[in-house]
């Protein structure tokens, strides 16, 4: 990919894209002032993740305007963010319409909105922050970062788990040749049981022709991992998986359509609606429900919406198992598996090198490295790197990915985007392929699929 131009510090500058003209900030900022932004779609993420950022460091990021076609949800984050009635958008085309009003855009829209959201933001001028993953489709994912480069904007793709504390050690640690030449990779994301049955059979992501396929609406962060690890691109790629857990074929004798409709085995169903959803905890999935978090207005979302749903009688099409083997034009050997059916949320990683192997465990905040020794392995010589743990989102990901933003912004780093982008880029053709792979039950070859995009 060709890299971004730098644009020259001038306090104003105007520039054609697609049939208008538009101006906007560039050049660095000062250091000392909060940085201003706009907000489409102010969802669960929208509100929480980037809205709770700006609320907890008001003297680094202010949205002073709000796109959002949930009344409520719109209201909710307008207040809470003290914007004007006049700056309360129903829709991202209102907000678009509008001159400049920031220099920054937070787009946390569904993914299939991703594309042309950011086509209008980018003819109004704006940086963008873009939730992952980019688009639904490899095109529109490459559509959007030439678009970026042909603006001489600025794309930083929400990938938190590059800036946690625990990846950034072990990517540190990979670098510094811990454990020589890195050789194989191995990583796992097991989404939970609770986790999975809310997301990915009741929830916004579980028909894939609606969304896009697993590997791509959950486990993009774990290609993109993948592609920064290595630091290459893949070469070929191949997959397995299906669906086999949450059909219609394994709904127990006496449950019903919903959890509220007198189901016989409702009381011991690990995946009851009413054990998830009427319980004291209110927060995140809890709050996905409904904006009205009361015991009434939960029930009520459960009678009428898609989490009261039987997890055996939904009209989901994610998978629920899946694996990925991959090599790196660089020779190493990668291999992913993503299951729905663990107990707890967790990632893990094992890094085989050369000189030894590196083992961890994202949620334990832990990771050992083992370097080779003389003999038959009996004499380990074993480094323990312990990392801070972070509550916030994504082991404290969340935080510091919006932070990595508003810094290049500040500094117009376009180089250290454009690096990033690049590699997110790769990481999502590469979950593409990688479902390619596994509908075809071939292998890919990536430079034959890229071709076809880019």
């Amino acid at each position: 990919m060709e890299p971004l131009v730098e644009l020259e510090a001038q306090p104003n500058r105007g520039v054609t894209a697609g049939d208008c003209t538009v101006h906007f900030y560039v050049g660095k900022v000062d250091w000392m002032s909060v940085i201003e932004a706009v907000l489409i779609g102010a969802g669960q993420r929208g509100r929480d993740a980037f809205g709770g950022f700006a609320l907890r460091n008001p003297n680094e990021l202010k949205f002073v305007a709000v796109a959002e076609p949930n009344d409520a949800r719109r209201k909710r984050f307008g207040d809470e963010h003290q914007i004007p009635k006049e700056r309360r958008y129903s829709s991202y085309e209102e907000l678009l319409a509008e001159p400049q009003m920031a220099p920054l855009c937070f787009i946390a829209t569904l993914d299939a909105m991703h594309l042309p959201v950011t086509r209008l933001a980018f003819k109004q001028g704006y940086h963008l922050f873009l939730e992952k993953p980019m688009a639904d489709t490899p095109e529109g994912c490459v559509e959007i970062a030439r678009l970026g480069r042909k603006a001489g904007r600025m794309i930083q793709i929400c990938h938190p788990l590059r800036y946690t504390p625990f990846y950034s050690a072990v990517k540190r640690k990979l670098n510094e040749g811990a454990i020589g030449r890195l050789v194989s990779l191995t990583m796992a994301e097991n989404v939970g049981y609770w986790h999975y049955s809310h997301s990915y059979v009741r929830g916004n992501w579980s028909r894939v022709e609606d969304t896009g396929p697993l590997i791509l609406t959950k486990c993009c962060h774990d290609m993109d991992l993948a592609s920064w690890l290595v630091g290459s691109k893949a070469e070929a790629v191949a997959s397995f998986g299906g669906q086999t857990c949450f059909i219609e074929e394994n709904a127990p004798e006496g449950a019903t359509k919903r959890c509220l409709d007198g189901c016989l085995v409702e009381a011991e169903c690990p995946f009851s609606a009413l054990a998830i959803y009427l319980k004291d905890k209110t927060d995140w999935p809890v709050s996905a429900i409904s904006t009205d978090s009361s015991l009434e207005g939960r029930r009520k979302a459960l009678e009428i919406g898609p989490y009261g749903r039987c997890v055996y009688h939904c009209d989901n099409t994610a998978v629920d198992h899946q694996v990925v083997t991959a090599q790196f034009s660089n020779g190493v050997s990668f291999d992913f598996a993503v299951r729905a059916n663990s107990f707890h949320c967790y990632r893990t990683i094992r890094a085989l090198g050369v000189e030894g192997e590196l083992n961890g465990h994202m949620e334990h905040s832990e990771f050992t490295i083992t370097r080779f020794s003389p003999g038959w392995g009996m004499d380990e010589r074993i480094e323990v790197q312990r990392v801070p743990a972070s509550l916030e989102g994504h082991s404290g990901g969340d935080s510091e990915v919006i932070r990595n933003f508003l810094r290049c912004y500040r500094e117009s780093d376009f180089d250290s985007i454009q690096e990033s982008l690049d590699i997110a880029v790769e990481g999502h053709l590469l979950a593409f392929a990688a479902e390619e792979a596994r509908r075809q039950k071939q292998t890919i070859a990536l430079d034959q699929y890229r071709s076809r995009f880019i």
